[in-house]
């Protein structure tokens, strides 16, 4: 059985009219069930220790339940094999990996091959990857545990920016809508680590505010630390506007505070140092620069297009060794580069197509409500006389935005009205920070040539509070005829309906069809054919060689050729084939396998045609260096 991934947005987008419907027409359906549910968090969230245990078990349990259906995933985006190498080198105790002689027939996008073989990702999410492999042996219980210790922070953040009760169920809404059945927990991609600095950040934050303490301190900088080593130029524009607001409050506050928070603050920028210094060694044992970071380096060696929209295309092409990295590098990104510039209205509607996509993939229909009656409703005395206006004008435009999927309509009312409301003093306090987070955030996605939602995991950290807040604000809303209750309790229960319409999908083997890979639950192997391959070859005696050869059209984004730290350790090394006089050196340095060509495009595994290995022809060039 087959169903497009758009029929369940549009499952969704139902729910959460019916939700509405449901509040106004027949509220005193729902409110037993919500003074009931309210009544058990109220007591759960008595005890913090035990919630928040809770809280980060919830996903791993469930997770675990469905490992007979949904097993371990297997890797296919080229960024999750990056990671997988960089993992592979920290459980090997290495930095980094000597240049193989034959890393020509290895080279490939998101690794350099000189002066060391890396991965070019940050090393944030390898270090989760590697700990799963020590400890576990499997990469993937890193991205296992990384899920419940992020849940478990959400719940710590949003203890303080929000009321307990709400702060629970807002966190456990979290937990199974995205702690399950998200690219965080199945793929080797990343996210949940990012997101769950992003955590530690505002959490912390909010408890300084309050009361400063050392413990606290410690953990905004253990933030930092894991937004700079998985995003540093989103994490950057996250982290500004917190200290714009811890030296808002220093000017503020009295002389023992300030002496308190000077210590504190003089304690996160330590621990903070202390990690750039090794980032500085770990960049010089990759890059053999302490400035210069492997992902900077091979952007260096192979892109074409800029950081920046701003920027030129590069004049000169880099040297490439594969048809594949030319068409990644020079056709791929530059025609996505020039549908930016088409004109000015293509690169806005790009612009908006991506900060709508952060809330497609973060938020959708069923949160956005909650989100956006924070944003327009929790408001000072001075708008409370048009509040339910705003609300109603934000709520028509966010569900017709998410109904039509025009993202210029959506983000220019939030964005607009957002800064609006900020400078007008409208928004409660205790809500601008994280509506400045979510502005910081777009601002950071609209400035770069390249961005997915990916990148930004850990602003849902903000939004979030956002969503906790406006759970309890429209709970309050028509308190006497129990609208906003049963809103909130509606809007709850169809999350859970939500992951039980995954679960099933999971287990009776729906195939969701025309998904991006980090939508929704499935996340099929788009690889599978490799996989295949790959356990036919672990099957055979001895050590293997598999020398792939693309067929006419191959997609450059399902590449076959990926390799761990250790490649001539491996039993079964996967190699590009290049020119035949090449081609026999590779032959030749691995005569002792037993060597298969693989060809994608065609279906088949077959024995190489070995041919004459006595001409060696012109010497093997090294990817990156030039020569």
């Amino acid at each position: 059985m087959q169903v497009r991934a758009h029929r369940l947005d549009e499952l969704e987008l139902l729910l959460t009219l019916l939700s509405v419907l449901g509040a106004f027409l027949a509220p005193q359906i729902s409110l037993p069930a919500f003074r009931f549910t309210m009544r058990h968090l109220r007591r759960a969230a008595r005890r913090p220790g035990w919630a928040m245990a809770f809280v980060a078990a919830l996903p791993l349990l469930l997770r675990a339940a469905l490992l007979a259906w949904m097993p371990a995933p297997q890797p296919q985006i080229q960024e999750e094999f990056s990671y997988l190498l960089g993992a592979d080198t920290f459980a090997h105790g290495r930095l980094a990996n000597p240049t193989h002689p034959m890393a020509v027939f290895f080279d490939n996008m998101q690794l350099i091959q000189t002066p060391h073989y890396a991965s070019a990702r940050l090393p944030g999410q390898a270090a989760f990857l590697a700990a799963g492999e020590a400890m576990f042996h499997s990469p993937w219980m890193g991205v296992y545990l990384s899920v419940g210790l992020m849940c478990a922070a959400f719940y710590w953040m949003l203890r303080g920016w929000a009321p307990p009760v709400w702060a629970l169920l807002a966190a456990l809404l979290f937990a199974i809508r995205f702690g399950v059945f998200t690219y965080w927990m199945n793929s080797y991609w990343g996210g949940s680590v990012i997101a769950l600095g992003g955590a530690l950040v505002l959490g912390a934050l909010a408890r300084i505010l309050r009361r400063p303490r050392m413990r606290d301190a410690l953990l905004y900088a253990l933030g930092c630390c894991l937004l700079a080593s998985n995003r540093p130029y989103e994490g950057f524009f996250f982290v500004l506007p917190t200290v714009a607001v811890l030296g808002f409050h220093w000017r503020k506050a009295g002389s023992e505070t300030r002496a308190r928070l000077l210590l504190l603050g003089s304690a996160a920028i330590f621990i903070v140092a202390v990690y750039l210094a090794w980032f500085a060694f770990y960049n010089d044992a990759t890059t053999g620069s302490p400035f210069q970071t492997a992902y900077g380096l091979w952007r260096q060696q192979q892109s074409v297009v800029p950081a920046f929209w701003w920027q030129p295309l590069r004049r000169t092409l880099p040297v490439y060794y594969s048809a594949q990295t030319y068409q990644f590098n020079a056709v791929w990104e530059v025609g996505i580069y020039r549908a930016l510039h088409r004109s000015i209205a293509a690169g806005m509607e790009e612009m908006g197509w991506r900060l709508m996509q952060f809330l497609r993939l973060y938020i959708r229909p069923l949160l956005l409500l909650p989100m956006l009656a924070a944003v327009a409703g929790a408001s000072s005395r001075r708008g409370r006389k048009h509040a339910g206006l705003r609300n109603g004008l934000w709520v028509a435009a966010g569900l017709l935005a998410a109904f039509l999927g025009h993202s210029l309509v959506f983000t220019s009312i939030f964005l607009v009205g957002g800064v609006f409301l900020l400078m007008q003093g409208e928004v409660s306090p205790r809500l601008r920070l994280p509506i400045a987070v979510l502005l910081a955030g777009a601002a950071s996605a609209v400035l770069t040539n390249f961005n997915m939602p990916t990148y930004e995991s850990h602003f849902t950290a903000a939004a979030l509070i956002l969503v906790a807040a406006g759970l309890e604000s429209i709970a309050a809303w028509r308190r006497r005829r129990g609208t906003g209750a049963a809103l909130a309790l509606n809007l709850s229960f169809c999350c859970g309906l939500m992951f039980l319409v995954s679960t099933a999908f999971s287990i009776f083997h729906v195939h969701v069809t025309h998904e991006a890979p980090f939508y929704w639950s499935t996340y099929e192997n788009e690889l599978a054919d490799r996989a295949a391959v790959e356990s036919f070859l672990e099957r055979q005696p001895g050590q293997q060689l598999a020398i792939v050869r693309y067929g006419a059209g191959h997609d450059v984004l399902k590449e076959w050729v990926w390799n761990l730290a250790d490649i001539d350790a491996q039993k079964v090394v996967w190699a590009r084939e290049q020119k035949p006089g090449w081609t026999a050196q590779l032959v030749k340095y691995y005569r002792g396998r037993t060597i298969w060509l693989a060809e994608p495009e065609a279906g088949r595994v077959v024995p190489y045609p070995v041919g004459d290995l006595s001409s060696f022809g012109e010497p093997l060039p090294l990817p990156g260096s030039g020569k």
